[in-house]
């Protein structure tokens, strides 16, 4: 009985974490001449107590780590140490490598084994190709200003998951995106698509510039539902500038003229002179008509600048520009004048010469002064119209208020009897019914008939007599007549101050 006591304790003692055997395990690596060993030992251990000096007969032995672990119900030391084979045996599967001492114990005896055949997977798909191309919609000599189109197409996987286009961007060019993308599906399923943009661009000077292209990124569904990250741009554009011509250039300019009202009027009372430049593909910095304008007069024949607008549009794969220049002439005594003719040289980029845009000498007839009559007094509406007319005017405010305000302006300009500011009021409500390039209204006659009686009371050495309520009510059948009559009854309730 006390035997087999004692041999019980013996067997429950020997079976206590602390009195386990050491234990190693071989690992293999990248290649078949490296091999990691790990050795675990219970209870916390010293690192000088294993000794390794058994492993430098057979390998070159790297940078040994040891570790310790400790949880609520054991403590473990672990030594990881690289080993790489110094010579390459013909076989090393087999190989045995020593027992080690450690501490008053021995790890296992190990050998070599092969590594265990990995099995074969399917080589990924390669990366999909994204195609782009960039290109120039332009043929011969570029100069500087002239406007020239960057195309960039790319072919696009249908499958592709948030595209996404950087703009186009060159110090070196006045860049504008042009229209809407254009996207042409595949034919066929599995083909890509075809993606279009258009820039407009100008080069700023002349040179030899690089344009690099946008950058386009995306994800690309994968077999396992895996998203692949695309990146990629076309090839960079060199474009050369050459140095541009000390004159306008274009594809194609048109100088035109016009004479408001007609070419004949009275001395004393201005006419207004509007010349008109049109350029195709063309610079419109480079285009001053102002000192052209400027130059020598005939005697007795004063002018005075006017002002002037201009505008840019893209049609039909041009670039269009109109600025219109506007003068004031004025002669003091009656008679015949002649204004000389104007040339403006500019450069055809279609032909590749210098041509001559040429306004013919204009004649000018001034009859005797007229005797002005003066002006008349007619009621504008009746105030018991007044909350018809506010819900009329309430009702067209959204589509039409820029174009009333400027009415309204022009009526409290009438109401106060100010000249200039009435002028300028009149310009400026026009330009809302005519601007260049756009329909005119069909009742010119009476626009133009005040327009000039509003000049010479600006112009005219002897101050005419204005018939202010005559010009506010006839102004108001040109509007929308409701809501003109309104806002005309508002403006001489609240006439300008000083």
């Amino acid at each position: 009985m006390v035997k087999r006591t004692v041999c019980s304790i013996l067997l429950l003692v020997l079976s206590l974490p602390g009195w386990a055997q050491p234990r190693a395990e071989l690992l293999p690596s990248a290649t078949p001449a490296d091999w990691l060993l790990v050795i675990e030992a219970d209870g916390v251990r010293q690192g000088n107590e294993l000794e390794i000096t058994p492993l430098l007969r057979q390998f070159a032995v790297g940078r040994v780590t040891m570790s310790r672990v400790s949880t609520p119900v054991q403590q473990l030391t672990r030594w990881q140490i690289p080993l790489h084979l110094t010579s390459q045996p013909d076989d090393p599967a087999g190989m045995a490598i020593a027992p080690l001492k450690l501490g008053n114990e021995w790890t296992p005896e190990l050998t070599l084994k092969a590594p265990a055949p990995q099995p074969t997977l399917p080589a990924p798909p390669p990366p999909a190709a994204l195609e782009m191309e960039a290109q120039l919609d332009h043929q011969g000599p570029l100069y500087p200003g002239q406007p020239v189109i960057y195309r960039l197409t790319l072919w696009l996987p249908t499958t592709m998951q948030h595209p996404g286009l950087s703009e186009l961007n060159s110090p070196h060019f006045i860049i504008r995106r042009l229209g809407n993308d254009e996207w042409l599906p595949p034919v066929q399923s599995g083909l890509p698509g075809r993606l279009t943009r258009s820039w407009l661009i100008q080069a700023k000077a002349a040179g030899l510039w690089l344009i690099d292209s946008p950058r386009l990124q995306g994800q690309l569904p994968q077999n396992g539902g895996q998203l692949q990250r695309l990146a990629a741009r076309a090839a960079p554009l060199q474009v050369r500038v050459d140095q541009a011509p000390a004159t306008p250039v274009a594809s194609r300019l048109l100088l035109t003229q016009r004479i408001e009202p007609t070419a004949e009027g009275h001395a004393g009372e201005p006419l207004i002179r509007v010349i008109t430049i049109t350029l195709e593909n063309g610079d419109s910095s480079q285009v001053q008509l102002a000192p052209l304008m400027a130059q020598q007069l005939p005697a007795g024949l004063l002018a005075h600048p006017d002002g002037e607008q201009q505008q840019e549009r893209y049609r039909e794969g041009k670039l269009l520009f109109e600025r219109e220049w506007r003068q004031t002439l004025l002669a003091h005594e009656a008679g015949e004048y002649q204004l000389p003719a104007l040339t403006l040289p500019w450069f055809n980029t279609a032909s590749g010469r210098i041509e001559q845009a040429k306004l013919p000498a204009t004649r000018l007839v001034f009859q005797p002064a007229s005797q002005q009559h003066a002006g008349e007094s007619l009621p504008l509406a009746n105030e018991s119209l007044w909350w018809v007319l506010l819900a009329l005017l309430l009702r067209g405010l959204r589509c039409n208020s820029s174009r009333w305000l400027a009415f309204y302006r022009l009526q409290r300009a009438l109401a106060s009897q100010q000249s200039e500011q009435s002028r300028q009021a009149l310009r400026d409500w026009l330009s809302f019914f005519a601007p260049i390039g756009s329909t005119k209204p069909s009742n010119t006659e009476p626009l133009q008939r005040w327009q000039a009686e509003l000049d010479r009371a600006c112009f005219a050495p002897l101050a005419p007599v204005v018939p202010w309520r005559t010009i506010s009510r006839e102004l108001c059948h040109v509007e929308t007549v409701g809501i003109a009559q309104l806002l005309a009854l508002i403006a001489h309730r609240f006439p300008l101050r000083g």
